[in-house]
């Protein structure tokens, strides 16, 4: 009698475990179909599943926008709510989540005798204008230049589309990545100096301007926090249609023989809603 129940006992376990390890996953998809399997991985973008009956070596993968529900074999549901649709549309979604505003002090500029202050406007993704305003004669120089004047940019950014997380390509953040900016460059100083070797130093006025083209790239922290290093390459010039003195407040001009201009910075700043 006790090895009847015995062996009714195993019949019963096996039975009921075999069952359940037969019990397939059922995953349902957003057009209505259901495929039946067992579920092997959840990935950032694909759902992969074997089926066990045909053969376990082969491993069928369906993209997870497709997925609107698996039923797993011990009657949990996962769900999946989350579309990551098209790179504009992740991108526009961004747009009205992440700052687009940033404020940033060009930190090479102060070595120039230059404080520099620039605003970041986001119009859209990939899309952005600048402004900057400086006082020269606020930061690091040859104290006999005693050199004094305003600096003004303004340009518009073309930012790399898109810069994004590589699966779902998605942005990380709008402001974020490489980019090239069509920018005008306008100074007006006084300074110290000498305009040829033998001449003697008096105060000159220098009035310039510059028409650049400046790549760079820009990284952001957390959404509050940015690094922008750029150097840009263009066309310029000055009123006293020679090298600029000494330093280059702002940016560099060459003078009429040869009309070209320099940029370059690295600037750190803060993002504002």
């Amino acid at each position: 009698m006790k090895n009847l129940v015995l062996i009714a006992t195993f019949f019963m376990l096996a039975t009921t475990l075999f069952g359940q390890t037969e019990k397939p996953d059922s995953i349902f998809t957003k057009n209505g179909k259901v495929l039946t399997g067992k579920v092997k991985e959840i990935g950032t973008s694909e759902v992969k599943y074997i089926q066990p009956q045909m053969n376990t070596d082969v491993v069928y993968a369906i993209d997870k926008n497709e997925v609107d529900r698996i039923v797993f074999a011990n009657g949990q549901v996962q769900k999946f709510d989350t579309e990551w649709g098209t790179i504009e549309e992740n991108s526009a979604e961004l747009f009205q989540i992440q700052k687009k505003n940033a404020l940033k002090i060009d930190f090479l500029s102060i070595a120039a005798n230059t404080l520099t202050v620039t605003y970041e406007r986001c119009l859209k993704p990939g899309r952005s204008v600048e402004f900057s305003g400086g006082i020269i004669g606020i930061g690091v120089a040859l104290e006999e230049e005693n050199a004094s004047g305003v600096l003004f940019r303004g340009g518009y950014k073309f930012a790399k589309n898109p810069d994004f997380y590589l699966r779902e390509m998605r942005y990380s953040h709008i402001l974020k990545g490489a980019y090239v900016k069509l920018e005008f460059d306008f100074a007006s100083y006084a300074v110290t100096g000498q305009q040829a070797f033998f001449d003697e130093e008096k105060r000159y006025n220098n009035t310039k301007w510059a028409l650049l083209m400046v790549p760079g790239k820009q990284w952001v922290f957390d959404d509050s926090f940015l690094i922008d290093i750029y150097c840009g390459i263009g066309l310029g010039d000055n009123s006293l249609e020679d090298l600029d003195l000494t330093y280059p407040y702002g940016f560099a001009t060459l003078g009429e023989n040869f009309p070209l201009a320099f940029s370059f910075g690295v600037r750190m700043g803060l993002l504002l809603k």
